[in-house]
């Protein structure tokens, strides 16, 4: 090894732990964080296996084409592509979504929408038959396949103004045999609806473009600054969504948005003045910080 990669061997192959021990090094050089994670999930990329069978191969060789692999995947995370796009995939809400370049990479912290939007759903089912949900600015469909899964008594929708992100929707749809339970609909927020709907819920962009500069490279470089950057106040696109919920949310309905931990003042001023009378709850997420906010006009 030398600088900040990977040499490539031309002696005899490396074991799968020594290949993984000598990419957390550099990794970890290279200011990665997680390493051990990271060269974990590459090598059960090229190995093709889950992490409990890894274990047992850790000790033996790889062939010549699966080491030139491994240092191909671990040169691109040096260059601050995010894993998710290097493996293709991401968790979410147990289900195992296929992400892409173009695409936003779904974040643990939005699971917190999902289990606002199923409370809400349970408990709208329980005083009408029929409730429609829509996922406003679906990405790669992660809150809407999430919700269609584990609410089948949900009708669900799902809207974005990115062909990519509703190709990826798509594909996720299909191979998580979901295809039948979401409706994609190309457009802007809330635009495409042809009828009024029970629940709104959306990861939109509420990054603050004075922000942008700062993030990790992973994220300024790699993901769509589209949906991330939400303007001079982070809150931009969620006020115009505001601005339409009116004409598109029925009475008794709710609004459920992820926001960054320090919006809770602003988004309920901007809440009161868009929305006026409206209630509004901020909830936080794992790490006690503000996340979720839940709008009731």
């Amino acid at each position: 090894m030398s600088g900040n990669h990977m040499a490539p061997h031309t002696h005899e192959p490396s074991s799968a732990g020594k290949l993984v021990r000598q990419a957390v090094t550099v990794l970890r050089a290279n200011g990665i964080a997680d390493p051990e994670i990271e060269a974990e999930l590459l090598l059960r990329q090229v190995l093709q296996l889950d992490r409990a069978y890894l274990f047992l191969r850790l000790p033996e060789q790889l062939s010549a084409e699966q080491e030139q692999e491994f240092h191909r995947l671990i040169a691109r995370r040096l260059a601050h592509t995010p894993s998710a796009y290097l493996i293709g995939r991401r968790e979410f809400y147990s289900l195992n979504l296929a992400v892409g370049p173009g695409v936003l990479i779904p974040r643990p912290e939005t699971e917190h929408v999902v289990e606002a939007v199923i409370e809400f759903g349970r408990s709208l089912l329980q005083e009408r038959e029929r409730v429609t949900f829509v996922d406003v600015g679906t990405g790669s469909g992660a809150i809407a396949l999430a919700v269609a899964k584990h609410l089948p008594a949900l009708r669900v929708l799902a809207t974005d103004i990115s062909a990519a992100a509703l190709a990826m929707a798509d594909l996720n749809a299909k191979r998580l045999r979901l295809a039948g339970r979401v409706t994609l609909l190309p457009g802007d927020l809330l635009d495409p609806l042809t009828e009024p709907v029970q629940i709104i819920a959306a990861n939109l962009p509420y990054v603050p473009t004075s922000r942008w500069a700062t993030l990790p490279p992973e994220v300024r470089e790699h993901e769509p600054r589209l949906a991330l950057d939400g303007g001079e106040d982070g809150l931009r696109v969620i006020e115009r969504l505001l601005a339409a919920v009116p004409r598109h949310l029925t009475t008794g309905g709710v609004v459920i948005l992820e926001i960054d931990d320090d919006q809770g003042g602003p988004l309920r001023s901007l809440v009161a003045e868009r929305l006026p009378g409206a209630a509004v709850e901020i909830r936080a997420d794992l790490a006690g910080r503000d996340r979720v906010a839940v709008i009731r006009p």
